[in-house]
């Protein structure tokens, strides 16, 4: 039940920063809104396998028409709208996190690795939040292309998976293989 409520809130936030960022991705903005909240969902949502498998036979029933949404959200990452809400979220989890560290810490970890913890600032942990939320963010845009990419994002997501200095080339292989899987079905 938590996790259908969760999924639904993704939803509803999705829909919303959808309505606030469209100006700044017009690659989004041309698709239908069914399918404007599926790629924001799919760029935002850390689910399950079988959630996972809902989504992924949703993006190849809507196909390549989400294409150049999908290199714009690599290219650009998050919506201004979407680091604002994941700031502050990330400022309540630091404060959660340090006041479990505090009351169950030593007991969980122990004194040391509880007093290295504790010394982290809430800046370097809001940036190493924010740049993995950054990167995942950008990598499941090229896994929603292994999806539904066709052959000029193939040539792309080739030059990305054999550039050794790209941070996203292990991503770009992956939706290479993911292109060739769609292929052979």
């Amino acid at each position: 039940m938590t996790r259908l409520l969760t999924i639904v809130l993704v939803l509803l936030a999705s829909s919303w920063a959808g309505a606030e960022s469209l100006s700044e991705r017009p690659a989004l903005s041309k698709l239908k809104p069914e399918a404007q909240v599926l790629v924001q969902t799919w760029l935002n949502t850390n689910c399950g396998a079988a959630e996972q498998r809902v989504f992924e036979n949703q993006l190849i029933a809507i196909g390549s028409v989400a294409e150049p949404a999908f290199w714009e959200a690599f290219r650009l990452g998050p919506t201004e709208q979407e680091m604002n809400t994941l700031s502050a979220a990330v400022a309540k989890r630091y404060g959660d996190r340090q006041s479990w560290l505090r009351q169950f810490g030593d007991a969980q970890m122990g004194k040391e690795e509880t007093a290295r913890q504790l010394a982290i600032r809430e800046r370097q942990y809001a940036d190493r939040e924010i740049k993995q939320f950054t990167e995942r963010y950008k990598t499941t845009a090229l896994a929603g292309l292994g999806l539904i990419g066709t052959q000029q994002s193939e040539a792309e997501l080739k030059r990305i998976a054999d550039d050794g200095t790209d941070p996203a080339q292990t991503s770009a292989q992956e939706a290479l293989k993911g292109m060739g899987r769609q292929r052979n079905r």
